[in-house]
């Protein structure tokens, strides 16, 4: 428990384990290849897998609705399932469903506010593929730090998911950031004059020296991934997973558990257990673009909150005199 709660590193636990084993499990534990904190994931899923209909029962799972004025509404739809394993099963059934674990808020004039929440989308382009990949999208609540949507799945149509993802994300009010390797997404919300949902190339890459900014049709939002932005985005989670949770009560702040212990993506959280650099994991790729769209909005809020020097610390106060104004009304200064 110490090494849980005090680690910073988030595959501290999972070497412990690896190195003074328990269980045979333990023993055979990988201890390289991944940076997620397996070893929190798995006990996170052996809670979850026993009474995983007790866990699930409070999502809402459906799809959502664009009526004549414009407006979303969410709607229960019994004939669409959601993908939850990984691998996936059945190439053939994985057109998948918008789970939605928390609803989004309202304020007093019944309008959700722009900015609280944010997504990250890992797109595809061809309408058919044999392969596994599947078209992902998170949303994040940006107060709470949670999840609170997914739709990861594959339609006969690419842009029945952009279609999908421009639907959540009126229906968050949200911006989200995404692979901009693949064209079909921006054209899409292009062509639906909806490019205000999607954020533009997020400054702090630029900062650390990860991209460049372009103002210029596709390459203005979005990020082109590579293998160093890939990366930053998976560490990103990771420590994301090991910060405490956002609590609302006392009892919760008595027993605090990390952001990890809130995730109610299973196939996520089988994901993140099973990744490693040979595998296709496209909602860790799609968490990879929401973490860096956090990151970059955590850097706005600090580069706001920077005290500008006013007038109070002008040089004029201390100009006549041969110290500083604050030695001025140092009374010690004159004894």
């Amino acid at each position: 428990a110490i090494i849980r709660l005090e680690a910073s590193d988030p595959n501290t636990l999972t070497q412990e384990k690896a190195e003074r084993p328990i269980t045979p499990q333990e023993a055979i534990m990988r201890k390289e290849g991944s940076v997620f904190p397996v070893a929190d994931l798995k006990d996170h899923l052996s809670d979850i897998m026993p009474s995983l209909q007790k866990f699930v029962s409070p999502h809402w799972i459906g799809r959502l609705s664009l009526d004549k004025e414009g407006t979303v509404d969410w709607v229960l739809d019994d004939n669409i399932t959601v993908v939850r394993d990984y691998p996936i099963k059945d190439n053939k059934n994985k057109e998948g469903a918008l789970e939605i674990f928390e609803m989004p808020y309202k304020d007093s004039m019944g309008e959700t506010p722009h900015g609280l929440y944010i997504a990250g989308i890992d797109p595809i382009d061809d309408d058919e593929s044999g392969t596994n990949s599947l078209f992902s999208m998170f949303v994040l609540n940006t107060l709470t730090d949670r999840i609170v949507a997914e739709y990861t799945g594959r339609t006969f149509s690419a842009e029945d998911c952009y279609e999908k993802a421009k639907r959540i994300l009126m229906f968050y009010n949200a911006q989200a950031l995404y692979e901009n390797d693949k064209k079909g997404l921006y054209a899409y919300f292009k062509n639906k004059n909806c490019l205000h949902l999607l954020s533009d190339t997020p400054e702090i890459l630029r900062d650390m020296d990860m991209g460049s900014i372009s103002k210029i049709g596709n390459k203005s939002k979005g990020v082109n991934s590579s293998a160093k932005v890939n990366a930053w985005g998976r560490r990103l989670q990771s420590t994301w997973m090991i910060q405490q949770a956002y609590s609302q009560s006392e009892e919760e702040d008595d027993n605090p558990v990390l952001n990890l212990h809130k995730i109610r993506s299973i196939g996520y959280l089988k994901e993140l257990v099973a990744w490693n650099p040979d595998i296709n994991a496209d909602r860790v790729s799609a968490m990879g673009m929401l973490m860096i769209l956090r990151a970059d909005r955590e850097q706005r809020v600090v580069d706001f909150e920077v005290v500008e020097k006013g007038l109070e610390s002008d040089d004029f106060w201390g100009r006549s005199f041969g110290e500083s104004s604050t030695d001025i009304f140092n009374v010690n200064s004159y004894t």
